[in-house]
């Protein structure tokens, strides 16, 4: 993939804080992966609570070009949204022909043109104080010497991906290892680097649309039942605990078929069945199936999303207490001293 031009990175970024000002979660140079191969990049994921029930995601191509092709990136902004299962497409192109417009609705494709585009640099809606993806980039890079250090923008990347393809339990229990590699960090009472409190708020959002996607088809459950299903959500993934166990005991029979050792069969199942039920689900459940927690998970997205770009980034203490609470139940579920991350 090519490096994008600033003029591209420039309008990019205006368009993220237009949709900001919109009431989305807005991600930036999304980056769609398929096994170890780095596909295409979205410019721009909106992510948009509609009703209880339902949410829509958006990608959005951007082109500020003199010759932006706008009729081909219909195309290819449909065959994404297509591929990625998306639920809405936008173009944004410098483009101002009513031609262009029209060929975008006729495919149910979004199109902002020209002119939009150019009443879009002085509107007030771009007006927020907030530091670019290039800066948060960088900073990231930085703090963490590229690789040497544990690649912070590089799992940062990462993250941003599951969005396209992974929200679901699978993805939310990666984006808690993610967590905790952060979080671990941000505890060590010799670290005082402001970038991880940048990176961790950012995961934090992410994990919290990935929680309000997975659990807007548990809204009409009450909340035993929403309990036992984030309980085995967080145990065992999306398999759950049947797959799980199913997987166990054939790789178990083929030990006993192979005859490795007499009962190491039902070792193996005992002891994975074991590990299982000492991971402390219970409290993450608990605390998810509140009806008053999953009904603000989207807006604490939006929080935490906001505090990682704020120029001067703000400590825990000073959030609400809402986005308070997510940091807290998550240093007790991996193990971390909680006053230490939120003071």
């Amino acid at each position: 993939m090519t490096r994008k031009t600033n003029k591209g990175a420039a309008m990019e970024e205006s368009l993220r804080r237009y949709f900001l000002n919109l009431g989305y979660f807005v991600l930036r140079g999304v980056k769609f992966r398929y096994h170890s191969f780095d596909v295409t990049d979205v410019d721009l994921w909106l992510y948009a609570k509609t009703s209880a029930l339902a949410r829509q995601r958006t990608n959005v191509d951007v082109k500020n070009k003199k010759t932006p092709q706008a009729l081909e990136r219909i195309f290819w902004v449909r065959g994404l949204k297509d591929t990625l299962g998306m639920d809405n497409c936008i173009v944004a192109t410098t483009d101002s022909r009513a031609d262009v417009r029209e060929f975008g609705l006729t495919h149910k494709v979004g199109v902002l043109d020209g002119s939009f585009l150019a009443r879009l640099q002085g509107s007030a809606k771009i007006q927020i104080e907030r530091i670019s993806e290039e800066e948060f980039l960088t900073k990231a890079d930085h703090a963490s010497l590229g690789k040497i250090g544990g690649d912070w923008k590089g799992r940062y990347e990462e993250a941003k991906s599951r969005v396209l393809t992974d929200l679901r339990f699978d993805g939310c229990n990666a984006y808690i290892n993610d967590i905790q590699f952060f979080l671990e960090q941000l505890s060590s009472r010799n670290n005082s680097e402001p970038t991880l409190l940048r990176l961790a708020y950012a995961i934090i959002s992410m994990f919290a649309i990935a929680m309000d996607f997975v659990l807007k088809d548990y809204s009409a459950l009450d909340n035993r039942h929403r309990f036992q299903l984030l309980c085995e959500g967080f145990r065992y993934g999306d398999s759950g605990k049947a797959y799980a166990t199913r997987l166990t005991r054939l790789a178990a029979g083929l030990t006993e078929v192979a005859g490795i050792a007499p009962s190491t069969g039902k070792a193996v199942v005992d002891e994975l069945n074991r590990q299982a039920e000492q991971i402390p689900a219970e409290a993450l459940a608990e605390f998810f199936s509140k009806g008053s927690v999953h009904g603000s998970l989207f807006s604490a997205a939006i929080e935490f999303e906001t505090a990682a770009f704020a120029p001067v980034v703000p400590i825990p203490s000073k959030l609400s207490s809402n986005t308070q609470g997510i940091i807290g139940v998550l240093c007790d579920f991996l193990g971390i001293d909680r006053k230490k991350v939120l003071n």
